[in-house]
């Protein structure tokens, strides 16, 4: 129901609205490129951190090489539909090629480190879209999304399924984001857990919520790589070194003539699927210094999770509340920005009513709450329909549309009686097109 309205109602990219210095609204796609482009430079780019470099010491071949079976592999893993990068290549061209395809693929990832050849892959278009509920004209409303090359996205693919399994060794059990078999559903499971120990055992616990700042966007690369030393072979950190290096990211504007490329050298280039496993290392490496920071677990507080977290969403479990001073300061030290502001603060207790209201990654920690809400959001989710259902105009223009529609009239007889008005609407506007 929510994903067929979703994309029946989806837009067009459009030009993100912003505002000149005096107030007013930038029409030239050339001016609302220069303002958006340094408004995210300055986020991504810090004069003050030594690039990485995409190469270290004297060149050698991996230990271990890359073969065109894990070449192979790894595209397979590319989505479908997915907007290309720089170098105009789909997934759905590299997913269809052929054996030659990945043995080939095999010998410039190896090359690349055998020889040092940079093979600029490293070069992402970032467009960007307003955050939702955010007024419009503050390029800080806006949220950046980065179009990485194909070719990147299976070296990190590759790197991915290398690293996986150390990587699950290192990582605290608490954290649910990114990782196999794992998802918004265990955090959610946790704090329904808590509630009912909580009352069963009639203690009161304390849990504090913190938001971190564009997290993903701040992290020390340099860092990051001394952490991964520490955890996975050189081959690995070879790779995601060169994955680090010489980020360039092109802000794109419809109909702008010019181009503002910069080199980003602080955070993890969003858009594939090892970036955010890089993060949570980061984060792990991070929250063992807040624990050195805090007071030391009582009897009753070695039985609980000491934090609950999905990415960089962190719930911090004991019998009282954290200083959010104190981990401000020590996430500080890692370049990790704790928005003070919107620090969650939860008491479970056999009394307390209000945490049943309290919302966790979209869903309420009372069961009877969380369901009365669920069956209003799917009335809400019907009624942006209206007009399909009882008549009106219809927005009908592919067959893709009437399968949305497919799926939401489970009823037989109800999807006989709208059948043929759908049919006709699609045919008169696909005819039109």
């Amino acid at each position: 129901m929510f994903k067929a309205v979703k994309l029946l109602n989806q837009k067009q990219y459009e030009n993100p609205k912003v505002e000149d210095n005096s107030g007013k609204l930038v029409i030239n796609p050339n001016e609302v490129l220069t303002i958006v482009a340094e408004y995210f430079k300055s986020k991504f780019q810090d004069v003050t951190i030594e690039n990485i470099h995409a190469f270290q010491g004297p060149p050698k071949a991996l230990d271990k090489s890359i073969t065109a079976g894990e070449v192979r592999k790894s595209l397979d893993r590319l989505k479908y539909n997915r907007a290309s990068g720089q170098d105009g290549i789909s997934a759905e061209l590299l997913k269809y090629g052929t054996k030659a395809l990945d043995e080939q693929l095999a010998i410039i990832f190896n090359d690349t480190f055998e020889k040092h050849q940079d093979s600029n892959i490293n070069v992402g278009e970032l467009i960007s879209i307003p955050k939702p509920g955010k007024p419009k004209g503050s390029p800080k409303n806006l949220r950046p999304i980065t179009l990485l090359n194909t070719i990147r996205k299976a070296l990190s693919i590759i790197t991915l399924h290398r690293i996986r399994p150390q990587a699950e060794k290192y990582l605290s059990p608490s954290q649910s984001g990114f990782r196999p078999d794992r998802s918004t559903a265990d955090v959610v499971w946790t704090h329904k857990w808590l509630a009912a120990k909580t009352n069963t055992e009639n203690v009161k616990t304390k849990i504090t919520g913190i938001d971190m700042s564009a997290a993903f966007d701040t992290i020390d690369g340099k860092a990051l790589l001394d952490i991964l030393k520490t955890i996975i072979d050189e081959d690995e950190v070879r790779i995601i070194r060169f994955l680090l290096s010489n980020t360039v990211v092109n802000t794109k504007v419809n109909k702008a003539t010019e181009e503002k490329p910069f080199i980003s050298n602080v955070g993890t280039p969003q858009g594939d699927s090892l970036s955010p496993v890089l993060f949570i290392i980061y984060l792990k490496h991070a929250l063992r210094d807040i624990r050195t920071n805090i007071s030391p677990p009582t009897d009753i507080e070695r039985l609980l999770p000491r934090e609950v977290a999905y990415a960089d969403d962190v719930d911090f479990v004991s019998l009282k509340f954290v200083k959010v001073e104190e981990v401000q300061k020590a996430l500080e030290r890692h370049r990790l920005f704790v928005n003070v502001d919107k620090t969650d603060f939860m008491t479970l207790s056999r009394n307390a009513k209000e945490w049943r209201e309290t919302k966790k990654l979209g869903s309420l920690i009372g069961d009877k709450e969380d369901v009365a809400r669920r069956k209003q959001l799917s009335t809400t989710a019907l009624l942006k329909l209206r007009n399909i259902w009882i008549g009106g105009e219809l927005r009908l223009k592919t067959n893709e549309d009437l399968d949305h529609l497919r799926s939401i009239a489970q009823d037989r007889q109800q999807w006989k009686r709208l059948t043929t008005k759908i049919q006709e609407a699609a045919e008169a506007s696909m005819s039109e097109d």
